[in-house]
């Protein structure tokens, strides 16, 4: 394994990829990507009348990722979103991919997802004396993830 390999780079941000077409831009902030398994606590007794117990991985969940990004024209998290919400889920769905790139622009990780669709979207709150950055976020619900 060389030095490149084992360093850790830092994430500068990120793009997602929607069935194969890169349409909605690059994100500055993603959290939820992970899974975890509820835990299932077994308790018998031994032949001496003690208690023994013992866990196992019950049913398995995959967390939903939110993703939040600067307005602008671009428009495609909103037709997205709005699929589901004209009752187009089939369609909806889709294979997606969020990239982590370097300050280079350069892929560091890739995670797919399965099945991805939009079951939240947030749009920023408006301030007319304010001199922030709208933000604008979006919830993807998934059915499994990989990381390449």
């Amino acid at each position: 394994m060389s030095a490149t390999d084992q360093a850790t780079a830092g994430a500068h941000y990120f793009k997602i990829n929607l069935g194969g077409a890169e349409a909605a831009g690059f994100f500055k902030e993603i959290d939820g990507i992970g899974s975890e398994h509820e835990v299932v606590v077994h308790t018998t007794g031994d032949a001496s009348g003690k208690s023994v117990v013992q866990k196992y991985p019950g049913q398995l969940k995959w967390n939903n990722i939110t993703l939040k990004r600067g307005v602008d024209a671009n428009n495609a998290l909103w037709t997205w979103r709005k699929q589901v919400i004209d009752g187009q889920v089939v369609q909806a769905r889709k294979e997606c991919k969020i990239e982590v790139l370097d300050w280079t622009g350069a892929t560091v990780v890739t995670y797919s997802f399965v099945n991805a669709w939009p079951c939240r979207y947030s749009a920023p709150g408006l301030s007319a004396g304010g001199n922030e950055v709208m933000v604008e976020e979006i919830e993807i619900a998934h059915e499994g993830m990989t990381r390449a």
